[in-house]
């Protein structure tokens, strides 16, 4: 991960910082609890380490950001982030979770208000996302967000994706 780029993410009460080594088991331990979560996203369980690991065509490793959401010592999210994908100005975000214990109380709306502050300080002009078509809450989350249709990703096996997904985007 690239430490160039300045952590400007801030959520009130949490705080945000970089994936390390250590943040992999207990991360781990919150997807294993939620497998619900990851059958509905993706039809199958989702492991930390093929998060860290995934890079969109053409990125390199610098452009990617991995972050951890914690209160206390206690990790709320995860935040997964590609710069200049997949334009210049366009930042991606790959992956939002939001622990179990920590939905529903708007941890998610102000994550992705912290993200348009960050992206916008490194010179971003608009967040893209993927949302599967099926997860109705998230959808609902993003409109009223200003996300916008951008395009559909078909079920494609051979890259893990086994739900239709829509693309989002919002300018900032």
């Amino acid at each position: 991960m690239n430490s160039e780029t300045r952590n400007t993410l801030s959520i009130p009460t949490f705080t945000v910082r970089a994936l390390e080594d250590r943040d992999t088991a207990p991360l781990q331990s919150l997807f294993d609890e939620d497998p619900e979560y990851f059958l509905g996203m993706n039809g199958r369980a989702i492991p930390v380490a093929e998060i860290r690991a995934a890079l969109p065509p053409g990125r390199a490793r610098e452009d990617k950001f991995v972050y951890v959401i914690e209160r206390g010592h206690r990790i709320a999210g995860m935040i997964d982030l590609i710069r200049f994908y997949p334009e210049p100005t366009t930042w991606f975000l790959g992956f939002l979770f939001i622990a179990k214990a920590f939905r529903g109380a708007g941890l998610g709306r102000t994550t992705l208000h912290a993200l348009y502050d960050h992206v916008r300080a490194q010179g971003g002009t608009a967040l893209r996302l993927g949302v599967v078509e099926d997860n109705a809450r998230a959808r609902w989350l993003y409109a009223s967000e200003g996300f916008t249709f951008n395009a559909m990703r078909e079920v494609d096996p051979a890259v893990n994706r086994l739900r239709r997904t829509l693309v989002l985007e919002r300018p900032l």
